[in-house]
């Protein structure tokens, strides 16, 4: 996988209310810390917040696109997986996917899509 082109990605940290009280905010950077080590500039991948995606009683959040990743139930644990997955040097993280329901993930793939 390292050796492919990798395409950019953005990839948002939910940090609503329930996901921000799990600690979203801090995780968010956390994770930009891990990707600027790697990217400075985060040209590759860019890191934003995003209000709620949903899926609060699987926070923390974060989804990935173009790729339609959504990443639930993330903990400081899980980000050099997930880090290493958005650097293209990994496959995505499994075991953090499939625990919304699928109408919240597709809600979320629409809005990403829509030129507007």
């Amino acid at each position: 996988m390292a050796e492919e082109e990798q395409q950019e990605r953005l990839v948002y940290v939910c940090d609503g209310g329930d996901c921000s009280e799990k600690g979203s905010v801090e995780l968010y950077e956390r994770l930009k810390e891990k990707l600027e080590a790697k990217d400075p500039d985060l040209e590759k991948v860019k890191l934003r917040k995003y209000p709620c995606f949903g899926g609060c009683d699987c926070g923390i959040n974060i989804t990935v696109w173009p790729d339609r990743i959504f990443y639930s139930k993330v903990t400081d644990a899980d980000l050099d997986e997930i880090a290493g997955h958005l650097e293209g040097e990994r496959e995505p993280v499994e075991r953090l996917r499939g625990h919304v329901e699928q109408d919240v993930e597709e809600i979320i793939w629409q809005l990403l899509d829509s030129p507007y």
